[in-house]
């Protein structure tokens, strides 16, 4: 079978989740035999409009039309959001099965601070008028309080722009042959807007591990490491805040990403040497892959009580489930200093069981989704 990963930005990049969880995949489903392709229109990551405007949306519908022609895929596999309208489309005139994995919220909202258990944004359902209204001024004022007027106004008419954009992407989502989550917290969100999904949890590819013994890096166990996007939506600032606290001064916070971005491989190998990796989230993680690479490395996890978090994280066993709130995260911590090696022992002990739930499992649905559609599109 000849699937044909449809992406943003080549998984070769290792730029993102999207990229690192279609990786991962990539590997395993090659190692059983299929045949898997990735494609994107362009050679690196580009801002949401390139992908979204609509001269660009028809210069990725050629493009991809003529790859399918060369190529003939038997299964187009949409990893990247933003290139639904014209994936679907070349499926359709191809008759060729398509599938969309949603590993964030952008096809329900631009911003998504509907999700967040802020003031009273509680219902992720809502209008455009509580949208341009609310969520906007809110967002702004978490992530762009400064700039004057013409620079809010260009903000807003952007933001306008984005949930139009995100209506136009549930359009294209609905008309997919199959729908995945990558986590039940997804699919419960998208099941309010009218969207049926099946999960399935972003895997790890465990034969990666190998390669990580060619790395080094001190082994000290005294590195508390966020890794991730260094923004409110992720807590950066509560990471901030706790690394301030004297009772931790011996330890060293460390942040991967934003500025101070590693390569991946590098990115794993600090993950396994830190003494715990903290996801301080406050909005609800689709999935939390983080959490995910960490527990895969034998090094526990404090994270926030919040999304897909809670189906990765075993709660006093491999991690500590938390309020995404200094208070919180400092209790966890002295918790993780004091009972480190029962955490890690309690990893290995469920090392198999994670294996199962986020290498096999979703090795063995995404063959089987795979193969339904195949069967089913040669019956008609």
């Amino acid at each position: 079978m000849k699937i044909l990963f449809v992406l943003e930005n080549t998984i070769k990049s290792l730029e993102g989740g999207t990229e690192v969880s279609s990786f991962h995949l990539a590997g395993m489903l090659r190692r059983n035999n299929l045949e898997v392709e990735e494609w994107a229109p362009y050679p690196k990551r580009l801002p949401m409009y390139f992908y979204t405007g609509i001269f660009s949306q028809i210069g990725i519908f050629l493009l991809l039309l003529w790859k399918c022609v060369k190529n003939r895929p038997q299964i187009l596999h949409i990893q990247g959001k933003y290139l639904l309208p014209p994936a679907v489309l070349v499926g359709k005139i191809f008759d060729i099965p398509t599938v969309a994995t949603i590993r964030d919220y952008i096809v329900i909202c631009p911003i998504a601070l509907c999700l967040f258990k802020v003031r009273a944004l509680f219902d992720s359902h809502h209008d455009f008028l509580f949208f341009i209204k609310k969520e906007i001024p809110l967002f702004l004022s978490k992530y762009h309080s400064s700039g004057n007027a013409f620079t809010k106004i260009l903000k807003y008419i952007f933001l306008i722009r984005g949930w139009f954009v995100s209506r136009w992407l549930q359009l294209w989502l609905k008309q997919t042959d199959a729908v995945v989550s990558v986590s039940e917290a997804v699919q419960k969100i998208l099941f309010q807007y009218g969207i049926s999904s099946q999960v399935i949890h972003n895997s790890f590819d465990t034969g990666l591990l190998n390669r990580l013994s060619r790395l080094t890096v001190n082994d000290s166990r005294l590195t508390v490491l966020f890794v991730g996007k260094p923004s409110f939506g992720k807590g950066y600032d509560i990471f901030q805040e706790l690394s301030r606290k004297k009772e931790f001064d011996q330890y060293k916070f460390k942040v991967i990403g934003g500025s101070s971005k590693l390569g991946y491989e590098n990115t794993l190998k600090e993950m396994g040497q830190a003494l715990t990796v903290i996801v301080p989230s406050r909005w609800p993680e689709p999935f939390g892959r983080v959490a995910l690479e960490a527990l895969m490395l034998g090094t526990p996890v404090i994270a926030s009580r919040r999304g897909g978090l809670t189906e990765i994280v075993s709660d006093g066993k491999t991690g500590i489930l938390v309020e995404p709130t200094v208070k919180d995260l400092a209790g966890a911590l002295r918790s993780i200093i004091k009972n480190n090696k029962n955490f890690r022992d309690e990893i290995k002990i469920r090392k198999e069981e994670l294996i199962e739930k986020f290498e096999s499992i979703p090795l063995k649905s995404h063959v089987g989704l795979y193969t339904r559609l195949f069967n089913k599109q040669d019956k008609v």
